[in-house]
């Protein structure tokens, strides 16, 4: 799973640098031509939503997520342990059904050839499928978490890929 995530952190990456040059391709073409690449906008866009959901499961497994602990904080060994297997769950819960949405919109998006209403008539199969593969990167990290708090009693799920402890 290590190297799935690291795969989708690396792709959110290369988005990220591809969304800045798109960005000041339009900002260049409008500032000295007079005109739009007309893609900036729409790809941008597309571009953000790869970015949040392929970089989702990196960021779980580096523990970087935003982790309220004011009850976390209160509980000891054991109960950190539960409450964190707990979370996994809901993570697991929410991501699944994510992943099922976008597995269904994805089909629809095949299914039907549907494109994008903008200039570029782009399928909308691919920045569908793209957010969909994150989603199930996240779930499956969600998954491998969960997996290694049983499996390896001994560790905290900080030391087995924080979940966003300070």
């Amino acid at each position: 799973m290590d190297a799935l995530a690291n795969v989708g952190g690396w792709f959110a990456g290369v988005l990220l640098l591809a969304t800045s040059a798109l960005i000041l391709t339009e900002i260049g073409t409008r500032t000295f031509l007079g005109r739009s690449t007309r893609l900036a906008e729409e790809y941008s866009g597309y571009f953000l939503a790869a970015i949040i959901l392929l970089g989702a499961a990196y960021s779980l497994r580096e523990g970087e997520h935003i982790r309220v602990s004011i009850l976390r904080e209160r509980l000891g060994t054991r109960g950190r342990r539960w409450l964190d297997r707990l979370a996994l769950l809901v993570g697991i819960g929410v991501t699944g059904l994510l992943s099922w949405a976008l597995w269904l919109l994805f089909l629809d998006s095949v299914t039907y050839g549907v494109r994008s209403l903008h200039h570029s008539r782009t399928p909308m199969a691919i920045p569908h499928g793209t957010v969909l593969v994150g989603a199930v990167l996240l779930c499956l990290q969600f998954i491998a978490l969960l997996l290694a708090s049983w499996f390896k009693p001994d560790e905290s799920v900080e030391q087995l890929g924080e979940l966003g402890e300070p």
